[in-house]
């Protein structure tokens, strides 16, 4: 599976940012639910950052095609080169980074336990079942736009 173009430049922003901010760099299950809260702030302000959709995967929201791209630093910091980001969402992206990038995978992956967008896409699957349901943009955007307002 490839990244778009769009993921691509998303993923390496955030990761570049993180570094900026926390002087490490993310790992990769920190990057999926950074990439997912990026996404959803984005949806709730009217647009759309990347076109892939989550997953509603055991630990959380997942994008298959950046789980690819980083399963072999498996728990550890990603260690890569990236170059400074050039996007028009760059703010968004640098708040969402400020606000969740403190936490690690393990704590990012609880929070999205406890939402709207991944308790849907699951129905009844337990906790600790494997899913590839689709985590609906629709979804997303109302619980990030309810988020904007509270």
């Amino acid at each position: 599976m490839v990244l778009s173009q769009e993921l691509n430049t998303v993923q390496e922003a955030i990761i570049f940012l993180h570094r900026k901010m926390f002087d490490e760099s993310p790992s990769p299950m920190k990057l999926q639910k950074l990439c997912y809260y990026a996404q959803g702030f984005a949806l709730a302000e009217g647009h759309e950052l990347f076109p892939e959709d989550f997953q509603a995967w055991q630990h959380g929201p997942v994008l298959q095609s950046l789980y690819w791209e980083y399963q072999a630093f498996k728990w550890r910091q990603i260690d890569c080169d990236v170059s400074e980001p050039k996007l028009p969402q760059l703010d968004l992206i640098e708040n969402v980074v400020a606000a969740y990038g403190r936490y690690d995978g393990a704590a990012l992956s609880t929070m999205t336990h406890r939402e709207k967008p991944w308790i849907d896409a699951r129905g009844d699957l337990p906790e600790s079942s494997g899913s590839n349901e689709v985590i609906s943009k629709d979804s997303m955007k109302r619980f990030f736009t309810s988020k904007l307002q509270s």
